[in-house]
């Protein structure tokens, strides 16, 4: 699993920590979750990492679970990884999900927001029940147990095509195009 974004708590990365600790060892011991992003400088972002860093040495998952801290190479972190992860509950219109997705990498969001506007439940990706850890653990279970199974790359590809920067940028054109013209 790969999450991309800042260590922050509206994240909740301490949600995915949480779906982690509930698989019994033999499926946690098949997962690599890494979250790449900064830590942002303000306090309460501080002791949210903090807090995050401790639970996972305290439940002893640093074998299943690591903040990797910044990245500039997004394309090749994508490029390896088998799911993306977007446990949080209020993102609107996430890029690092819609770039995952235009990679064919699936993803496993948060049933809120623009996630699900963004990643067909069962097709491009998996959706959970928000601020639910259990409900995490158990699509990651369908996903070790093989219950689930995404559509080929070039279709989770092509779910996304619509929302690329040249294709927005057109459709913002032609609006105020329309506009100027009214």
């Amino acid at each position: 699993l790969v999450g991309i974004g800042n260590i922050v708590g509206w994240k909740k990365w301490d949600l995915l920590l949480d779906a982690l600790h509930r698989l019994p060892e033999n499926l946690r011991s098949r997962i690599q979750a890494t979250i790449w992003g900064p830590t942002p400088t303000d306090s309460s972002a501080r002791q949210y990492s903090e807090e995050l860093r401790a639970a996972v040495q305290r439940h002893g998952m640093h074998t299943c679970f690591r903040l990797a801290g910044p990245t500039s190479e997004v394309e090749r972190i994508l490029g390896r990884a088998d799911w993306f992860i977007l446990p949080s509950t209020n993102e609107p219109c996430s890029v690092a999900l819609i770039e995952a997705l235009a990679m064919g990498v699936p993803a496993i969001v948060s049933a809120s927001g623009g996630n699900i506007d963004i990643v067909r439940d069962n097709v491009t990706g998996a959706h959970f029940t928000p601020d639910s850890g259990e409900s995490l653990s158990r699509r990651l279970e369908d996903i070790l147990h093989g219950n689930l199974r995404p559509a080929p790359p070039e279709i989770i590809r092509a779910s996304v095509a619509d929302r690329s920067a040249r294709v927005v940028a057109d459709q913002y054109t032609r609006i105020y195009r329309e506009m100027l013209a009214a």
